[in-house]
């Protein structure tokens, strides 16, 4: 029996999934010519994969660790078999948004039933900055769809009892980790909602399971990091120069003025000379240098990427006037079909934030928070705490964006039916 027929998909999921491609589709025809390959720099490791210099974002040297690897392999194979195209990449990725989709309704439907399952479907697929942002060349709709398929098989897991739904939790949110390496601030909280779910024998089964897996993904990468620096090395080194940007004196201010991180002006002068390790070392203790001689300054910080982080403006709101830019293609940003989509975004997502926290108020009133929603509460607890630590944007928040809209479901499913009991 094929997963499609034993899925069962309803119409109205159909109707959704091929409103949702229709609308991507449209974007590439108006708006196609906004895509970029050097939005990002992972265009550059696919082509140096492709051309045999390995892994590495230099013309000068054969390798390097700056950025996790999944995604620049995605986009290698793309590249071999579709072409070197934004257009191909996007095409692609709206394939991972079907998929995504799907998922997001079956952990909708397992919350709290069909309605909220086909509305946070509507509500992730109708999203505005996701139609977006999952057909740039970026690595945000490979990363949604394995976090999604990873919260399933959590919940998969704990409901048919099974450690081989643990297992491929650890494919999933393995796979995850070497796009975004936030994924391992999550994985103690779901061995605590297994022990919740499960009791502890089996949630200790399954954080094993899970972890076995997880590590047996990661590791060939750890190890090829560790030969390369002759230091243990784990997923990236670009660790050390995140920190330091999102923790510094003037970065506070730039959340407030709408400014990101990136283009922060107070940097002290990198030292010549530093390998890649020893460049992330120094970014990294002069972020915590920064922090612990200036402890008073870190409640206003705090404040100030909390706000960037859930603020429903798009973030950043435009470059600063003295930013130096390695690359012009982010100044499209502030062209007229962005600052219009900059309304619609807020339009859409204001109201769906709002229901969201109804629907957080509801589940922790029923005592279901750390139950059935528990899943969708870990990631966005995971995401909110790395971008406290690191720094936020619009782009970063995003892949929280699906499950804040299953709490957004489950809340107009809440007031449906408490209108129509009158």
């Amino acid at each position: 029996m094929t997963f499609v027929s034993r899925f069962n998909f309803p119409r109205a999921l159909l109707v959704i999934l091929a409103l949702a491609v229709a609308l991507r589709l449209g974007y590439l025809l108006v708006a196609g010519h906004t895509l970029s390959l050097q939005a990002s720099g992972y265009d550059t490791y696919a082509v140096n994969i492709l051309s045999g210099q390995g892994y590495t974002r230099y013309t000068d040297r054969t390798a390097d660790s700056d950025l996790p690897p999944l995604y620049p392999f995605v986009l290698a194979g793309i590249y071999s078999v579709l072409g070197r195209s934004p257009i191909a990449v996007a095409l692609v990725q709206i394939g991972f948004d079907v998929i995504t989709l799907i998922t997001i309704y079956a952990i909708g439907r397992r919350i709290g039933g069909k309605r909220v399952g086909l509305l946070a479907a509507a509500f992730t697929g109708f999203y505005p900055y996701l139609l977006f942002q999952n057909l740039s060349t970026n690595d945000t709709a490979v990363f949604i769809m394995l976090l999604v398929l990873g919260v399933w098989g959590s919940y998969k897991a704990a409901d048919q009892r099974s450690w081989k739904w643990a297992l491929f939790c650890g494919l999933m949110f393995g796979l995850g980790a070497l796009t975004k390496s936030l994924v391992i601030l999550m994985l103690p909280l779901f061995a605590l909602w297994w022990w919740r779910q499960s009791g502890f024998i089996n949630a200790t089964k399954y954080t094993l399971a899970l972890g076995v897996v997880f590590v047996m993904v990661l590791l060939p990468w750890v190890i090829r990091n560790t030969q390369l620096h002759d230091s243990l090395t784990f997923i990236s080194t670009n660790d050390g120069s995140n920190l330091y940007q999102g923790n510094n004196p003037c970065v506070a201010d730039y959340f407030f003025n709408g400014w990101d991180a990136q283009w922060v002006t107070c940097l002290e002068p990198t030292p010549q000379g530093l390998s890649e390790i020893a460049e992330s070392n120094w970014f990294r203790d002069q972020a915590i240098a920064y922090l612990l001689n200036n402890p008073g300054d870190v409640p206003r910080l705090m404040l100030a990427k909390f706000i960037t982080l859930w603020s429903p403006e798009l973030l950043p709101r435009t470059v600063p006037p003295d930013a130096n830019l390695d690359d012009s293609a982010v100044l499209q940003y502030e062209g007229p079909l962005f600052q219009a989509a900059r309304i619609v975004h807020l339009l859409y997502f204001t109201p769906l934030l709002i229901l969201s926290i109804l629907g957080i108020w509801r589940a922790a009133r029923t005592r279901q928070l750390t139950g059935v929603y528990g899943p969708p509460l870990i990631v966005m607890i995971g995401i909110t705490v790395a971008y406290l630590i690191y720094h936020p944007s619009t782009r970063y928040r995003s892949p929280a964006d699906p499950f804040v809209f299953i709490f957004a479901a489950a809340a107009v499913d809440y007031l449906w039916l408490k209108y129509r009991s009158r």
